[in-house]
């Protein structure tokens, strides 16, 4: 139980450094070992802090815990990190907006190497459904319930014009999907138990200018 209250008060920053981790490790032979201060100085960040972060996992990270003067062996902590993110089996992906970014995402074959496999994408406007891109056929959003019945539909990434994001992502809530990537430039609205992350280029644009400033 304890155990368990820890994991519920994990930060989204936290699960943030465990993704930059993996990232790092896939730079090794699964047969090596790394330490904690080693990745660190390859990542910036402390080595307090990466034990910090493991320690929250403790369970599940046990069997990779480091040996003194060697660290943790690559290949067990890269499954560990990977089981604890889910991504240690395949997750079934939509796409609700065929237009460029919607594509851009389909044709992005790393987001298929990362476990996230995309069965479907779906369009409001009648001129783009039924083409065919990537082998995947558009299909309309009214066939988003359908979809989720017949295949386990992990998360649904929202790509349509602003003017109907909500209305689209209603359609995606109502069909039982629980995990949302919002990419529009508006606050998508969700119930309750379903979890929603927001991507707005044009706010990172704006935080990335600001900085850009400080070090001319």
């Amino acid at each position: 139980m304890k155990n368990l209250e820890k994991k519920d008060k994990i930060s989204k920053k936290t699960i943030q450094r465990l993704t930059i981790y993996l990232k790092c490790l896939e730079k090794f032979a699964p047969e090596d070992y790394i330490s904690s201060e080693e990745m660190g100085v390859l990542l910036g960040v402390t080595a307090a802090q990466i034990r910090k972060d493991f320690s929250n996992f403790i369970v599940d990270i046990e069997s990779c815990i480091g040996i003194r003067g060697k660290g943790y062996n690559v290949k067990c902590l890269y499954e560990m990190i990977e089981n604890i993110l889910g991504i240690n089996k395949q997750n079934n992906v939509i796409i609700v907006g065929a237009g460029k970014l919607g594509n851009a995402i389909l044709l992005e074959g790393d987001i298929e190497k990362s476990r996230f496999n995309i069965v479907g994408v779906f369009d409001i406007t009648k001129s783009r459904i039924g083409k065919e891109y990537k082998g995947i056929k558009i299909s309309s959003v009214s066939d988003i319930p359908k979809v989720a019945m017949d295949q386990k539909i992990d998360i649904a990434i929202i790509t349509e014009v602003k003017s109907i994001a909500q209305q689209v992502t209603d359609i995606v809530v109502q069909s039982g999907i629980k995990a949302i990537l919002n990419m529009t430039s508006i606050e998508i609205k969700v119930p309750k138990g379903v979890v929603i992350e927001h991507v707005d280029l044009n706010r990172k644009l704006q935080e990335l200018n600001y900085w850009k400033e400080k070090v001319e």
